[in-house]
């Protein structure tokens, strides 16, 4: 008889190459694109003098520094409006134009497409926020700056940021039309940044004030990460958040194709 030959572990490897080549082609088409740049650009001009300006708000205490520059609006709207414009056209674009039916004859999973273009985007977001460190770099040269809490900051910065570009991820999904998902996606950011605003409806001690302070982004950035309190609850909620909505935006996508 003819011995039988396990082809699974050849399919499986041809998969993932075929989801790595599409997050390496899905993350070099962001930094190809001038819109990428001007977002860089603005991001560093406006978030540079967000903290030019917190430094005059503290009289250059630098140890209260970052909860001024990384808690205030300013910093709160680039973290809303930006994952929305990273990834309105992630397949909002694709899907308009016919190349999404092109890409799944390839034999990659919706669920595969979708980690991709969720990794390229959060990427970018990741690096962002980065190119803030050469300014933080010159401040801790002139003065004593808790790198303690610049870190678990930006860990938590990371990790909401996640889940709102997978927010984006599911809103490019669900529409075929870019500045719609951009639309839609912020919709959803700002509905998760408004639950911090229930705390008002409950007293202090009141079970219901744990649960919103536990799912507030605002309440984890501004109240405990930027203060130097990292809770392994934080990175268990977003991260969990983060899964819950890519496996909505697959299944989205699955049955949009068909």
């Amino acid at each position: 008889p003819i011995p039988s030959v396990d082809t699974s572990g050849e399919e499986t490897g041809t998969i993932v190459k075929r989801a790595s080549f599409l997050f390496r082609k899905e993350l070099t088409s962001i930094f190809v694109s001038p819109v990428a740049w001007i977002i860089m650009v603005l991001f560093t001009l406006v978030m540079g003098a967000n903290l030019y300006l917190s430094m005059i708000a503290v009289s250059g205490d630098l140890k209260q520094l970052v909860a001024a520059g990384y808690g205030g609006l300013v910093s709160w709207f680039m973290l809303l409006v930006i994952p929305p414009l990273i990834t309105m056209k992630s397949l909002a674009d694709e899907n308009r134009q016919g190349a999404l039916e092109v890409l799944m004859v390839t034999g990659i999973s919706d669920a595969s497409v979708v980690a991709a273009k969720w990794a390229a985007a959060w990427i970018f977001y990741v690096i962002l926020w980065c190119c803030l460190l050469p300014l933080w770099g010159i401040l801790g040269m002139v003065g004593v700056l808790d790198t303690g809490v610049l870190f678990v900051t930006h860990m938590g910065l990371f990790v909401v940021g996640a889940a709102y570009c997978a927010n984006g991820i599911l809103a490019s999904a669900l529409t075929s039309h870019p500045l719609a998902s951009a639309g839609l996606a912020f919709m959803f950011n700002v509905g998760l940044f408004m639950i911090h605003w229930l705390r008002f409806f409950f007293r202090p001690g009141d079970l219901e004030l744990l649960w919103v302070e536990y799912l507030s982004a605002v309440h984890h950035i501004g109240d405990e990460l930027t203060q130097g309190i990292l809770d392994i609850r934080v990175f268990v909620w977003w991260g969990s958040f983060t899964l819950l909505t890519l496996f909505l935006s697959a299944r989205v996508l699955e049955r949009r194709r068909w």
